[in-house]
């Protein structure tokens, strides 16, 4: 199997597509956020007719007032999953040709449903979870494979069969932040902010560790951890244990980060991404510095080009870049300077939405093409 990189691709505005169905749970809306509605309006300008499908209440309503119809499925994860069949019978007739789901989630069902209906399941696989549920279940006759960046691509690709389709990779994106700035922190108190799931294996402690080793040398920062989770009280306890709970805040609603980050410095990935996230792309694009271990999934982690890198469990190390950062460096500065241009040439949504809308004309089963010219 060959991973294709999208960007290289050519949109064909000449093949219509009638109708996209977007599937992406309230896990997705948490990590991704705005890049949905950004991307739906993209493709309604692309000429894609399409609505989305969610279990997020919030997320589904968010699309009211737009040519976007947003669906409402409580059990789209977990108990009551089976009344989807019904569900999806009863609310799109006629069914759409294609549906695009992010994730793995609800991936039997919805494969059920597209095979029924003559349809393509595009599957958009965002984090190691998807890669290795992939492994394990293979591709069905109507399914197309997408990875949210290459490194994810060339794991499917060593794994999957080499007579399916090609693999693609089809990168988070979003619409240019109105406002863009890259100014030094070194007049105020930095802030930083992590986002993520707290997990006991988020890399946490790494972060607590190092923010109290430059307390101790008279160095102060403020710091949002964004996010919830099993171990918050375990980090809880953390951070009282070094002393620094007046400089630490957990703010326990996932989505925040979207509209906080703008008021930041400093974006910390403290442990590789198991689960790949808009966050750091938005930061990059309004000036943030980001600092992250060494070991990132995703290829928009550019050490000394769109991030600052450290050896993963270096607490010495994340000290270093973050008083560097603090202190509004030249070199750190002009860093945060090429990740802005760095994610405005190569994460634009209009771009993605054009790569997409020529995948799904080319997937659009030629008797809907038959049904939308009236024949």
């Amino acid at each position: 199997m060959t991973v294709v990189n999208a960007d290289s691709q050519d949109c064909d505005a000449s093949k219509p597509i009638p109708r996209v169905l977007h599937v992406a749970d309230a896990g997705h809306f948490a990590r991704f956020g705005r890049m949905y509605r950004e991307l739906g309006l993209a493709l309604n300008d692309a000429g894609i007719h399409v609505s989305l499908l969610t279990d997020d209440a919030e997320a589904a309503a968010g699309f009211e007032g737009t040519p976007i119809a947003g669906h409402f499925f409580r059990p789209l994860r977990g108990w009551g999953i089976w009344r989807m069949h019904n569900y999806l019978r009863r609310q799109f007739d006629p069914p759409p040709d294609v549906v695009h789901l992010w994730g793995t989630g609800a991936i039997g069902y919805l494969s059920d449903w597209t095979q029924h209906n003559d349809a393509t399941l595009v599957i958009h696989a965002c984090s190691m979870n998807d890669i290795e549920k992939m492994k394990r279940r293979g591709l069905h006759h109507n399914e197309r494979l997408i990875a949210a960046c290459g490194e994810l691509g060339d794991i499917l690709n060593k794994h999957l069969s080499a007579a399916a389709s090609p693999v693609l990779v089809y990168r988070p994106a979003l619409l240019w932040p109105r406002r863009t700035r890259v100014s030094s922190p070194r007049d105020h108190i930095p802030g930083v902010i992590w986002t993520g799931a707290i997990t006991r294996d988020c890399g946490l402690e790494v972060l607590i560790q190092a923010i109290a080793s430059l307390r101790e040398k008279g160095a102060e920062f403020q710091v949002g951890l964004i996010g919830e989770g099993a171990a918050t009280r375990k980090v809880w306890r953390e951070i009282r244990r070094h002393r620094v709970s007046d400089r630490f805040s957990i703010i326990t609603e996932p989505r925040v980060w979207d509209q906080t980050c703008a008021g930041a410095d400093i974006l910390v990935l403290p442990r590789r991404q198991r689960e790949l996230s808009l966050a750091p792309l938005l930061a990059m694009a309004l000036g943030i510095i980001v600092i992250a271990s060494r070991d990132q999934i995703a290829d928009w982690f550019i050490e000394d080009q769109t991030s600052l890198q450290f050896t993963p469990n270096s607490t010495v190390e994340l000290a270093y870049h973050l008083s560097r950062a603090a202190a509004g460096h030249p070199s750190v500065m002009e860093l945060a300077r090429r990740a802005s241009d760095y994610v405005r040439e190569y994460h634009a949504i209009t771009v993605l939405a054009d790569k997409l809308a020529a995948l799904y004309r080319d997937l659009t089963p030629r008797s809907a093409i038959r049904r939308q010219n009236g024949k």
